[in-house]
């Protein structure tokens, strides 16, 4: 537990100096993004080129923290939350002009190293020594993870809480923790064992443009050939209208 809330710590701190860093130009956009999207969006982002030449900084946590960092005055210009209640709230409370938009749904997979793959993790996860889940208090994944334990009536014989959903992935991909609630976008075909997978509404994924140097990147978010590399990278699309 140390270690995470050490972890949480530094975030914060390197958080608030990147943004005093991102507002010293106008030729910068700085994006805040669930952990569990960062991997994709920086696939995303190798082709983007933005019409005004501007540098692009991304931070990554959970989408409980970047949501508090914002709601608190960070000069963030595009949020990509890993669900849809933390910009409707943003959107609220700070009348913004542009409304939140569902750019994907994410997937949750159970994650066990040690066992043969037989489709049926929950069923054994009893026995399991540790789980890494992420903080159901900032984190959708671990929320739903949190839900998915309790409806079934398993108790772990220990819990390590992570502070957001890729350091449960990290966690269980170091052996940190025998089994992990992981996002299944960030499992690779390398990452052997017992996978079983959750979808769940709670983990469709919204983003919100916070000032007017972010919308030209989230129409570039919903654009097809986007959506299709998102699809390929183990999350749900929706057609976009």
């Amino acid at each position: 537990m140390f270690a995470v809330q050490l972890a949480r710590i530094i975030f914060v701190i390197s958080f608030a100096f990147i943004l005093n860093s991102c507002t010293t130009k106008e030729d910068k956009i700085l994006i805040a993004v669930a952990s569990n999207f960062e991997p994709t969006l920086s696939k995303i982002l190798k082709d983007y080129k933005d019409s005004q030449n501007r540098m692009i900084h991304v931070t990554s946590a959970s989408s409980g923290v970047l949501a508090n960092q914002i709601l608190n005055g960070a000069p963030v210009d595009l949020f990509l939350s890993a669900d849809i209640e933390k910009t409707n709230i943003i959107y609220e409370k700070l009348n913004l002009s542009y409304k939140p938009k569902v750019y994907a749904t994410g997937k949750l997979a159970l994650w066990i190293p040690s066992i043969d793959n037989n489709g049926d993790c929950l069923s054994v996860l009893n026995n399991i020594n540790s789980l890494a889940i992420a903080n159901p208090e900032t984190a959708p994944y671990g929320q739903f993870a949190q839900t998915i334990l309790t409806e079934n009536k398993i108790q772990p014989q220990k819990t390590v809480i992570t502070s957001n959903a890729a350091q449960a992935y990290l966690y269980t991909h170091q052996n940190l923790a025998n089994a992990g609630f992981v996002p299944y976008s960030m499992i690779t075909k390398n990452d052997k064992g017992c996978i079983q997978i959750f979808s769940d509404e709670s983990l469709q994924q919204a983003m919100i443009i916070l000032t007017p140097k972010g919308k030209e990147i989230f129409d570039y978010l919903l654009s097809h050939s986007v959506q299709r590399l998102i699809q390929e990278d183990g999350y749900k699309i929706t057609k976009q209208h």
